[in-house]
C-alpha cells in the first residue's frame, strides 16, 4: 500500500453573520461523519474550529519590526473558520473528504498537501538548515 500524504482541509466562511441553527446542524452532519471515518482509519491528525474572527489579531513584518492589528484583515472576502489535517491515499480522497464537510453554500474548503519539515527528534534538538 502506498504511503499516505497529509492534506490540510482549510474551511472558509464565505458570507457574513452566523448561520441559522438549521444550517449549522446540517453542516455538522458531514463533519461528524468525516471525523468518525478518519479516526476509525487512523487518518485524523488534527481538527479545529477557530474562534470568532473578531477575536483575531494579524501580525505583519515591517522592516525589522512587527505591526499587530485587530481582526483577520488579510484583504479577503472569505475567512478561515477551521481546519483538518488528514492522511489521505490520494488527492481524490482528500477532495472527496472536503466535499463531505461542505454541504452548505456559505463555506469553501481549500485542499492542500502538507509538507512536514521536522520530525519530533528535530524539534527537540532544534531546526536544521533545511528550511
Amino acid at each position: 500500500m502506498p504511503e499516505k500524504v497529509t492534506y490540510a482541509l482549510l474551511i472558509y466562511r464565505t458570507t457574513e453573520g452566523e448561520p441559522t441553527p438549521e444550517r449549522a446542524e446540517r453542516a455538522l452532519v458531514g463533519h461528524r461523519a468525516l471525523q468518525a471515518e478518519a479516526a476509525r482509519e487512523g487518518d485524523l491528525r488534527a481538527v479545529a474550529k477557530l474562534d470568532s474572527a473578531r477575536l483575531a489579531k494579524t501580525v505583519r513584518g515591517e522592516l525589522g519590526s512587527h505591526d499587530i492589528t485587530d481582526g483577520p484583515y488579510i484583504e479577503a472576502k472569505e475567512w478561515l473558520v477551521g481546519f483538518y489535517l488528514l492522511d489521505c491515499a490520494s488527492e481524490d480522497e482528500a477532495l472527496r473528504r472536503a466535499q463531505q464537510i461542505c454541504p452548505v453554500e456559505d463555506h469553501a474548503i481549500e485542499v492542500r498537501p502538507v509538507e512536514w519539515r521536522w520530525s519530533t527528534e528535530q524539534v527537540e534538538s532544534g531546526p536544521t538548515s533545511r528550511v
